[in-house]
């Protein structure tokens, strides 16, 4: 018993002994995330050009899919931030259905289509009837096309935006 003793007050000592007043480093913050899904995505209209890749999550400005998570009924959703041809500026697009139904074609009443600037100054999606849209998603739920028509947010414009080509969110 007086053994067990010893050794719990040696242990006691030795973790006293051990501190120090010296002000602990901080450990260096977590690098952010480099995404690899290739985009092929062309805009015209208000924002013209491609985007082909997106950039590394930084804050709140994350990218994200669900993939093949979702089931019938559930909400899918894909929203990435890239850069548009050899611009440093940063937009950010998002996919949501809200219903989703699996792999297969997606109409202007089944997803919500969104492209904006990274503070949200600038937004347009299909909100009009005008806005037309077709949204395919493959058996994987992380590649597909997009053809979409967006309304300018600020202006009210109708299909002031014209978004298209090939999306992915595969890693």
């Amino acid at each position: 018993m007086l053994r067990g003793a010893g050794i719990v007050a040696l242990c006691v000592l030795l973790m006293a002994c051990g501190e120090s007043s010296a002000a602990q480093k901080a450990s260096p913050s977590v690098a952010p995330v480099q995404h690899t899904w290739n985009q092929d995505l062309t805009l015209a209209g208000d924002v013209n050009g491609h985007m082909t890749g997106i950039v590394a999550d930084v804050g709140t400005q994350t990218s994200a899919c669900t993939g093949a998570k979702p089931r019938p009924g559930e909400t899918w959703s894909n929203k990435f931030y890239g850069t548009i041809d050899a611009s440093a500026a940063v937009w950010g697009i998002d996919f949501v259905i809200q219903n989703y139904g699996g792999p297969g074609t997606y109409d202007t009443r089944a997803i919500a289509v969104q492209l904006h600037s990274t503070d949200q100054a600038q937004v347009w999606q299909n909100t009009s009837a005008s806005d037309k849209v077709v949204f395919t998603l493959d058996r994987s739920g992380q590649t597909g096309t997009i053809d979409a028509l967006l309304t300018n947010a600020d202006s009210g414009k109708a299909s002031a935006e014209h978004l298209t080509g090939a999306w992915n969110c595969k890693a």
